[in-house]
């Protein structure tokens, strides 16, 4: 009769040492960046998270929560596409005992509507450079090609929910979606439908969005395929959100044919009841502004660029324009007794062509002693965009450009509300 070996403790093989589930989640809680910042997918830690989301179940979901706060990144069209088709075959193919792929998404930075490559970056260097004429809706994604990649590795989490494991076809496919295009526009029903999805998809969780989109590159009478009230519609569903930056306009979502007849109310101020913080380029603060800050009864941070209403030649006055909106009346006095709901205005704008509000220094410490609107001034470098592809200013900077590409960085390495890293500074403290 033949023996069978019993191995006690001691004397079992070695089969390699295993480290207990606990201290395992414990180093992957160490990969997540101090701050919250979008990492490329070049970036080592990205390409660990990816590895540790395939390797268990307990991994799985310690490196997705980490994912699903700084890695999604839809660059292009073709990204957007895929994630769109992600999320749905997630959703509809669900794995049993193990955690959907990219449930929980905390964070996105949207630049859908453009298909960024090393070939485009190529192109933009090698042509002499008009800087302020057309370029405004290009220059923000120029590092942008390698920092999405990994949404291709996204795909993959997406096929095998499915159960197809065909990498060559995935591959062809890719290849073929590559489309270069320098001036992009939203006009493009199937990627606006996939940014609805998304956001429809992600809006229960969803706290930060960042978008980097061209969103006036089509106006109301224009949309024959009702682009923007697909748009519109995604973005209205995002009732959990804190947090919302647009780098290139005020997200202009108007639908209306006539806008001005018959305005719309603004997204941001009446479908985000949790917002918290806020940057847009180029809105009109005028007393409609006010009004709508004043709904959004938990804004903190409102943060404008080159705002319409507050200009080098005619400096608008914060203080008694959010005052008047919260007393419901203009504030023609330097007192003010009522009650001051606190906040922070951030106005960001190119170097020289900061506006100055040393003229409203007196009536300012009237109405506000004790400093519960805080105003705040950012100067932006005249040739960021420029230099960060080794391109020579020539002729005049556009102010554009340099506060466009100075958001989209602070955006990509999660500083933007931070006052040091921005270099906000009190405007009131500045020497004639």
């Amino acid at each position: 009769m033949q023996s069978i070996t019993i191995h006690t403790q001691a004397t079992r093989p070695n089969r390699g040492q295993r480290l207990p589930n606990e201290l395992l989640l414990h180093v992957i809680s160490f990969l997540e960046p101090a701050k919250p910042e979008f990492l490329p997918a070049a970036h080592q830690t990205t390409k660990t998270l990816m590895a540790l989301m395939r390797l268990c179940k307990a991994t799985n979901e310690a490196a997705s929560c980490i994912f699903s706060r700084h890695c999604i990144h839809l660059d292009s069209e073709d990204r957007t596409l895929r994630f769109a088709r992600c999320l749905s075959l997630a959703s509809s193919h669900p794995m049993p005992g193990h955690r959907p792929p990219f449930e929980g998404i905390t964070s996105i930075f949207m630049e859908s509507f453009l298909e960024y490559t090393d070939e485009l970056e190529g192109k933009l260097a090698s042509v002499e450079p008009n800087t302020c004429g057309s370029i405004d809706l290009t220059q923000d994604g120029h590092r942008g090609g390698r920092a999405g990649e990994v949404e291709e590795e996204n795909n993959s989490e997406a096929e095998e929910v499915a159960g197809d494991e065909d990498d060559e076809e995935d591959e062809e496919d890719e290849d073929d979606s590559v489309f270069i295009r320098p001036h992009p526009q939203i006009n493009d029903l199937p990627v606006a439908t996939a940014v609805h999805d998304i956001l429809i998809a992600v809006a229960p969780t969803l706290r930060r969005l960042m978008v980097n989109i061209p969103l006036r590159t089509l106006y109301p009478e224009e949309d024959q395929l009702g682009v923007r009230a697909i748009l519109r519609r995604g973005f209205e569903s995002l009732v959990n959100l804190e947090e919302f930056a647009s780098v290139q306009d005020e997200l202009f979502l108007t639908t209306a044919l006539d806008r001005f007849a018959n305005p719309q109310d603004e997204v941001w101020a009446t479908c985000w009841p949790k917002l918290r913080r806020l940057y847009l380029y180029n809105p009109i603060i005028e007393e409609p502004f006010w009004e709508d800050v004043l709904r959004s009864s938990n804004l903190e941070i409102v943060m404008m660029g080159r705002p319409d209403g507050n200009h080098r030649s005619e400096p608008g006055d914060i203080k008694r324009r959010w005052i008047s909106a919260l007393a419901g009346h203009a504030i023609t006095g330097d007192v003010y007794n009522g009650t001051i709901r606190p906040l922070t205005y951030i106005n960001v704008d190119m170097t020289g062509v900061q506006p100055s509000v040393l003229g409203f220094r007196s009536a300012w410490n009237t109405l506000d002693p004790e400093e519960r609107i805080r105003v705040r001034a950012v100067d932006t470098p005249p040739e960021a965009w420029l230099a960060e592809l080794d391109i020579p200013i020539m002729g005049e900077p556009c102010p554009r450009s340099s506060v466009e590409t100075w958001a989209r960085k602070h955006i990509f390495d999660g500083t933007l509300w931070e006052e040091s890293a921005i270099g906000a500074y009190d405007p009131l403290s500045v020497v004639e």
